[in-house]
C-alpha cells in the first residue's frame, strides 16, 4: 500500500501530452443512428490521431441498464462506432483499452515483460479507459478497473477517481473545456478521491476530465508497474 501511494504521488503533478476521449456526435433518440467517436490528441474536442481500434472493448449502457457491445473501426484521425438506440434518454458510453505490457530495453521499446525481455530496464502494463455521459449529469460507477465519475449540482462538478471501486487520493485531475486552447489543472483528489470544478461563466457546456497515475505491479508479475489513464466526457 505504501508503495502504491508513493507511485501515485510521483505522478500526481504530471501535465498530459495527449488526451483520449469518447463522445457521441448527436443526442440519443430511439430509432435514430448515433456515431460514437473516440478522439486522441492535444486539442479537445478535435481528434488528431487514430488509436488502435483492435485493442478496444467498447460498449454502451442504456437507460434501462442493458450493456450493448459495439465494434470499433479506424477512421480518419479517430475511431468510430455506430449505435442505434432503442430507448431515448441517458446513455453512458465506455471503452477500455488494454495496451498490454511493454519493456524499455537498451535496444528500444519491445512488447512483453521481463519474462521475454531479460535485458529490460523497465517494464510496465498500460490501461486506458474513457466514459462519456450522453444526456446525463450524474451516474453510478460502471465497475471499471479505473474510472472517473462525476455529479453536477449548483453549477459545480464533483469528480471522483476510482480504482477497483475504491477512491484514489492524491492524484492530479485536469479539465479541458471544449474550445479552450489548453487543459487546466483542477487540483489533487482528496481522501475520498474527489476534486471539484466550477465552470467559468460563459464557458462551453462540454468538458473532458482526465487523470493519470501509476501503481506497483502485483507480486510475481513480469513487469514493474501499471500505468493508468482515464477520462470522462460530460455536457450540461
Amino acid at each position: 500500500m505504501i508503495r502504491f501511494f508513493l507511485l501515485v504521488a510521483a505522478t500526481a503533478a504530471l501535465t498530459f501530452g495527449h488526451y483520449t476521449w469518447i463522445a457521441p456526435e448527436t443526442a440519443f433518440v430511439a430509432g435514430k443512428p448515433v456515431t460514437l467517436r473516440i478522439g486522441h490528441g492535444h486539442t479537445f474536442p478535435v481528434s488528431e490521431e487514430t488509436i488502435n481500434a483492435g485493442q478496444l472493448d467498447l460498449f454502451v449502457m442504456t437507460p434501462s441498464g442493458k450493456r450493448v457491445a459495439l465494434k470499433a473501426a479506424a477512421a480518419t484521425k479517430s475511431v468510430t462506432a455506430n449505435f442505434t438506440p432503442t430507448e431515448s434518454g441517458a446513455h453512458v458510453m465506455t471503452f477500455v483499452q488494454d495496451r498490454g505490457v511493454s519493456s524499455r530495453t537498451p535496444k528500444g521499446l519491445k512488447k512483453g515483460g521481463r519474462d521475454v525481455n531479460p535485458d529490460a530496464l523497465t517494464a510496465s502494463r498500460t490501461l486506458r479507459t474513457s466514459v462519456a455521459y450522453g444526456g446525463v449529469a450524474m451516474t453510478k460507477p460502471l465497475g471499471l478497473e479505473v474510472e472517473l465519475t462525476a455529479r453536477y449540482a449548483s453549477g459545480t462538478w464533483t469528480v471522483q477517481l476510482l480504482k477497483d471501486g475504491k477512491p484514489v487520493p492524491g492524484v492530479g485531475v485536469e479539465v479541458f473545456v471544449a474550445g479552450a486552447p489548453a487543459a487546466s489543472g483542477m487540483g489533487k483528489t482528496d481522501a475520498e478521491g474527489k476534486v471539484r470544478y466550477q465552470p467559468p461563466t460563459g464557458a462551453a457546456k462540454q468538458a473532458l476530465f482526465m487523470a493519470e497515475f501509476k501503481q506497483a505491479a502485483p507480486k510475481g508479475a513480469a513487469y514493474d508497474a501499471l500505468n493508468y489513464e482515464t477520462s470522462l466526457h460530460v455536457s450540461w
